[in-house]
């Protein structure tokens, strides 16, 4: 038989002890939601700059080459990539950046909102049908749209990812 071993009564199965944060200071606070804000503004401008740039063209030799918009969608990843490499990937208890996800979340969405905007609503702001918008529907501005669109979501996933990552091996210690 085997030999069955019993633990004391009184004693009770306790959990890992954990890592307590420390709160942040109002300053470090304001100084997140300011970050936040910048990076924010931030995406409206590149959207905004790359919505009225993607129509740029070199010419040589008789053919075009559309490299306003290769410049658009560079000065979006050089921001998403930027701001991601900046800002540390899990926010310490009292640090004043915010966290890699969520700043590339205000970034990409201030990209979004600019470009939605410039697309379908047109600058002076109404709801009436109009011809003034700047991204028109040809394959330029919609390749502007996608792949832009396309690039914000994936180097999102990849933020998303190295938090998830980052959270995982604090939680084994």
């Amino acid at each position: 038989m085997s030999a069955v071993t019993k633990e004391p009564a009184d004693k009770v199965p306790t959990e890992p002890a954990r890592k307590v944060l420390a709160a942040p200071s109002p300053v470090a606070r304001i100084s997140r939601v300011l970050v936040l804000v910048l990076l924010l503004a931030l995406g409206l401008a590149v959207g905004v700059v790359g919505s009225f740039l993607h129509r740029a063209e070199f010419t040589t030799g008789g053919a075009g080459w559309p490299d306003g918009l290769l410049l658009s969608l560079g000065g979006l990843v050089g921001l998403l990539l930027g701001a991601g490499e900046l800002l540390p990937v899990l926010s310490a208890g009292a640090s004043a950046l915010p966290a890699r996800l969520g700043g590339l979340a205000c970034a990409a969405g201030g990209w979004v909102v600019a470009v939605i905007w410039l697309t379908y609503v047109g600058p002076p702001f109404s709801f009436h049908n109009k011809g003034d918008v700047v991204l028109a529907n040809d394959w330029r501005s919609m390749t502007f749209l996608i792949v832009g669109m396309a690039l914000a979501t994936f180097l999102l996933y990849r933020a998303w990812i190295a938090s998830l990552d980052a959270k995982l091996s604090r939680a084994r210690g």
